[in-house]
């Protein structure tokens, strides 16, 4: 099955609280302009579906049977027609009982495709969907922006917005839509707290959000521990983060640190050139599709990081995907030692498809498994160390992951 990796998606289904996308992002190729990964499908390539896959012309009768009697027999006003199409599209999708195949309206498209920028409008945090609560929950509510200004920390579940209850909103997209707005504008959010048992209501102004794809830093008694952290997995995130670590590696240095904790994903391609700046002539996943096919894929050119150096990744429950085949391939290889939390765990694809109108469907194509042919779907990855962290200690600005972090390339235990 050839399927190029450039448009194909790693992402975990959460959005960032901005024009709004998956966890928490902004746009996915850098310009604002949707772009489907696959051509649409014409009537005659939907025709040509395996019967067992397809629709027939009974299926279609009955279906339009029914919408006859409704528009005939309703008492009350029906939606519009689009909104009856969306809402069987939606129906469909929600029988696969795969949340990472999913449906946007086009105004969802575009904030999807915007988010991934790291520049949007809203609130500024990752997220994603409870069902089980009717419910969203914060994964990761970025410093210093509107979200955590207003109070609102990790695992803080937003129940309404506005008033309105999440449980009566059909997704994720719809939830993001309702709390995502122009700057200067505000959102009344509900909130439960489960770690201290409260129930508040929090007024959010919403702001550009400005999140920056890397960010580098030092550490250590003598400044000689590189510390670098990649957002997400944008177009050019590899480009932008082998530049980072050739600056950072420049210097006589102990070890590094590699962040990905609240990393939900990204572009496929981005993942394998991500872990090409670590690891040479190794695998980085292996993608089997439905037919039984496989596709493995490896590392491209030369690793930036002297193969001597010691690395640490930090991954916590909302490193997803993208970020998950990462740690993943340096885990299999020996080349890092994972500190944290367990990962999110997704381990499908998706193809994203453009429609007519300008909405988009996404859908999972493939599993993905790691070089060592292990799946994380469902879930996650195990770090080597687990190092957990409380509300308390985020409120009160610790890090004992970091901390662990630095205190394993010092001390080397």
């Amino acid at each position: 099955l050839a399927i190029g990796c450039g448009l194909l998606l790693v992402v975990a289904v959460a959005f960032s609280l901005g024009t709004g996308l998956g966890f928490a992002f902004g746009r996915f190729g850098g310009n604002s302009a949707p772009r489907a990964s696959a051509p649409a499908v014409s009537a005659e390539d939907a025709a040509s579906v395996a019967p067992e896959r397809g629709l027939s012309d009974e299926d279609m009768d009955i279906f339009w049977e029914a919408m006859g009697l409704l528009e005939r027999d309703f008492y009350g006003d029906l939606p519009t027609g689009q909104e009856r199409s969306y809402g069987a599209i939606r129906g469909v999708l929600n029988l696969l009982d795969d949340p990472n195949t999913s449906f946007m309206t086009p105004d969802q498209a575009r904030n999807f495709l915007e988010s991934m920028d790291g520049s949007f409008e809203g609130i500024g945090a990752t997220v994603e969907w409870v069902e089980d609560r009717g419910a969203v929950r914060l994964v990761e509510p970025f410093e210093n922006q509107p979200a955590w200004n207003a109070g609102l920390r990790r695992n803080d579940l937003i129940t309404a917005i506005d008033g309105e209850p999440v449980s009566k909103m059909a997704d994720l997209n719809e939830a993001i839509s309702k709390i995502k707005g122009p700057k200067g504008s505000s959102v009344v959010l509900t909130i439960e707290r489960p770690s201290r048992n409260e129930t508040f209501e929090v007024t959010v102004v919403r702001d550009v959000i400005q999140i920056p794809i890397v960010f580098s830093d030092t550490y250590g008694q003598d400044e000689d521990i590189a510390y670098i952290r990649l957002s997400r997995f944008s177009d050019d995130a590899g480009r932008r983060l082998r530049d980072a670590v050739t600056e950072a590696t420049d210097k006589n240095l102990r070890g590094l640190i590699f962040d990905l904790r609240g990393n939900p994903g990204g572009l496929l391609r981005e993942a394998v050139r991500v872990s090409s700046i670590f690891l040479q002539d190794e695998q980085v996943l292996i993608e089997r599709f439905s037919d039984g096919q496989e596709q493995i894929y490896d590392t491209e050119g030369r690793a930036e990081i002297n193969a001597k150096l010691p690395i640490v990744l930090l991954v916590d429950e909302g490193s997803a995907s993208a970020s998950e085949i990462v740690a993943g391939a340096l885990q299999d290889a020996g080349r890092a030692v994972l500190i944290g939390t367990t990962t999110f765990g997704k381990g499908s694809v998706q193809l994203p498809h453009t429609l007519s109108d300008g909405s988009l469907m996404r859908v999972t194509i493939a599993r993905w498994y790691t070089p060592a042919d292990r799946s994380i779907d469902g879930t996650g990855l195990d770090p080597d160390i687990v190092v957990e962290i409380t509300d308390e200690q985020i409120e009160a600005d610790e890090d004992p992951q970091l901390d662990r972090a630095i205190e394993l390339l010092e001390t080397g235990q």
